[in-house]
């Protein structure tokens, strides 16, 4: 049985992976932004600076031993079109907030000598839209920190595994024509 703290947990890929886990009957901690349905969440932003000393805490507090990095952001739109706020929000979401998370499961695990962080992350990053520039360019960055601290990990018996799915019938996808086609959060999870 893993003890598995899953970020993003209030809709979504996130909420799916929670509900698969338990039903794999692991330990599942989860994290939402804005509160939740459970009594011994961990909740917050994760741009919140403080958030990552919540999250350290947290990780401790319940011996947690898998990080299912999963929270994110999606922003669409013309780059013309979009604010400087939007770009610097998805940019610090996805990617700031992502670095700082990974490095204290990362530190952890490494103390731990074990551990497993599982980076959910988007074929955006090899496979870029139009009206998708940033989003895109969060997930190439994502992918390039998640590869060079696997090159990191050789040896300290800590995972890093990337997934890249494609797209997913969640609110982030909800606008798309091709909605229905596309993969249901519960096969991804």
């Amino acid at each position: 049985m893993r003890r598995i703290l899953i970020t993003g947990c209030g809709g979504g890929l996130g909420e799916a992976m929670m509900n698969e886990a338990r039903r794999r009957d692991h330990k599942v901690f989860p994290h939402y932004r804005k509160g939740g349905s459970e009594t011994s969440v961990l909740t917050g932003a994760l741009t919140d600076y403080s958030f990552v000393e919540k999250f350290n805490d947290y990780m401790q507090r319940n011996n947690v031993d898998t990080f299912i990095n999963n929270a994110g952001q999606y922003l669409g739109g013309p780059i013309g079109e979009t604010s400087e706020h939007a770009i610097k929000s998805i940019i610090d979401t996805n990617v700031t907030a992502q670095i700082l998370l990974m490095k204290k499961a990362f530190k952890r695990f490494k103390a731990m000598k074990s551990g497993l962080i599982i980076n959910i992350n988007s074929l955006a990053y090899q496979q870029p839209s139009a009206n998708e520039t940033i989003y895109c360019a969060t997930k190439f960055a994502l992918k390039g920190f998640s590869k060079a601290l696997q090159m990191e990990a050789i040896g300290t018996g800590v995972e890093i595994i990337d997934v890249h799915p494609g797209g997913i019938q969640t609110g982030m996808t909800s606008g798309r024509p091709n909605y229905d086609s596309l993969m249901t959060r519960e096969d991804v999870a």
